[in-house]
């Protein structure tokens, strides 16, 4: 999970990206009753190793993944985690949708799309990786019409990232009441060494977009020696925290029927 650092202070961010459901078909990617789960696309070079770790059970530790396990307000776009596993960080996000399409109300099956990078390019690059998943995360069905030998060895996928102003940073975190509790959360978290989790929702932010932008921000001001940047999770939509410090946005129905 490499990152490159190009001239002009822009950075490279390299992600390898995995799929785990069931294929489509159609424009309504809807599912055949007789489909099976399976991983339906896989960056070349991401290594078999990790496909243990690149579920929800694990990514969330849960003993079952249920649509309950989905907050209502999110059920539509589904969950979304980040957080860090070794050397890197991983973005999953997952749900259930009916096998006969968006709009169709059958039977559900699971569907997530996954990222995996180097946990040191995130760290330097928080706003620019939460903006990357907020944007181009979706777990959607693969096709069974394209070829499966491309989709089970894509190239890797890299976007290029600029850092915000530091300054600007600063001033939008000083007049944000969701970002003082934030900080509160990861700087006490970093003074007792316990969990702690915080939540927000419609009455802080409009939407996911607007939360992870703003988790963004603030995680862009920790120092490179927070003792806990690994400990920190931020979540979307899971119907219970992470353990370590977790900042987790709930959308309400409301913000979910707005958006469909």
């Amino acid at each position: 999970m490499a990152s490159g650092t190009p001239s002009g202070g822009d950075e490279i961010i390299t992600f390898h990206r995995l799929h785990y459901g069931k294929l489509g078909e159609g424009d309504e990617r809807r599912v055949p009753a007789s489909a099976g789960y399976a991983v339906t696309r896989r960056s070349a070079g991401l290594d078999r190793a990790w496909d243990p770790y690149l579920s929800p059970l694990r990514l969330a530790g849960l003993r079952r993944f249920e649509p309950d396990a989905i907050a209502v307000g999110a059920r539509g776009a589904g969950c979304l985690i980040a957080r860090a596993v070794g050397d890197s960080i991983i973005f999953m996000r997952a749900r259930f949708r009916p096998e006969d399409g968006e709009r169709g109300d059958g039977r559900l099956h699971q569907q997530s799309a996954i990222l995996v990078g180097a946990f040191e390019a995130f760290r330097r690059n928080p706003a620019g990786c939460l903006s990357i998943a907020a944007h181009d995360l979706r777990a959607l069905p693969d096709l069974a019409s394209e070829d499966a030998v491309a989709r089970l060895n894509e190239s890797p996928l890299r976007w290029r990232v600029s850092r915000p102003d530091l300054e600007d940073v600063r001033r939008i975190v000083e007049q944000a009441p969701w970002a003082f509790r934030m900080l509160e959360t990861l700087l006490d978290g970093a003074d007792s060494g316990a969990d702690a989790s915080h939540d927000f929702g419609a009455q802080d932010f409009a939407d996911e977009g607007a939360f992870l932008a703003g988790v963004g921000l603030v995680l862009e001001l920790l120092p490179p020696a927070y003792p806990r940047w690994r400990d920190v999770s931020v979540v979307s939509g899971l119907a219970n925290p992470l353990p370590g410090l977790c900042l987790r946005y709930i959308p309400s129905s409301g913000q979910a029927q707005a958006a469909a």
